[in-house]
């Protein structure tokens, strides 16, 4: 025999082992490993920034003349969203997140009340962020807690000095 078709037939040999493998799929791997809670603590708070954010949306869509106010809250959202996700990896063969479904907003009549429904939920997600600070690695509890002070800081904006007329 040639030495090419030699190694062709060694080559097919030491190749069917992971071709009859290859038939059971990941199932040969073994099942992924379970994630780690910061990816719970991540899925939680990418949930939060993108409830945020149609929040944000759905009221300037009704309020357009606070744009000037929110516009630049909303980038700052969409930034934590991005950072968040970044964050995120998903091992091989585990279930990857989908997107959450965009939640109906609805906003309630008038700029002082739409800004004073905005200033409520930029509280309640800096307090959501800062309970899930325990479960977090140190590292992602620095940007949960830095997310957490923007958004305390965004409800501060939106107060009573800032209210539209």
């Amino acid at each position: 025999m040639g030495q090419l078709t030699r190694r062709g037939l060694l080559s097919a040999a030491a190749a069917l082992p992971l071709a009859a493998a290859g038939c059971q799929g990941l199932r040969v791997l073994g099942t992924p490993p379970r994630p780690l809670p910061d990816v719970a603590v991540l899925r939680t708070a990418t949930d939060g920034e993108t409830v945020l954010i149609a929040q944000y949306t759905a009221v300037l869509a009704a309020q357009p003349g606070l744009a000037g106010l929110l516009d630049p809250l909303l980038g700052q959202h969409r930034a934590h969203l991005d950072r968040l996700r970044a964050r995120l990896i998903v091992p091989p063969g585990a279930a990857t997140p989908s997107a959450s479904p965009r939640p109906h907003v609805q906003v309630p009549p008038g700029a002082a009340a739409a800004q004073a429904f905005l200033q409520r939920a930029e509280r309640a997600a800096a307090q959501a962020l800062t309970g899930g600070l325990t479960a977090a690695s140190p590292s992602l509890a620095q940007l949960l807690a830095s997310i957490a002070a923007a958004e305390a800081s965004h409800a501060l904006l939106l107060g009573p000095s800032r209210r539209a007329r």
